[in-house]
């Protein structure tokens, strides 16, 4: 009887869904993890598709002046 509860238990939770995979099955991470599904893309993010429940993309814009200043030679 104790072994049928312990099979019990350990199917009933590894039959619930992982709270990472349910993010990821939801379609809000897009462009291979590195941007985000929105109704409107904000202002510093940029579309750069559609995920798969028809919202736009969205990628933060890169900025460049700050990572990489200009050297003076």
């Amino acid at each position: 009887m104790r072994i049928l509860i312990l099979h019990l238990t350990s199917f009933l939770l590894l039959s619930q869904d992982s709270p990472m995979g349910s993010d990821l099955d939801a379609g809000r991470i897009c462009g291979h993890g590195t941007a985000r599904c929105r109704r409107n893309c904000k202002r510093q993010e940029f579309r750069i598709g559609k995920c798969p429940n028809t919202y736009p993309c969205c990628l933060k814009k890169r900025n460049v002046t700050s990572r990489n200043p200009p050297q003076d030679r």
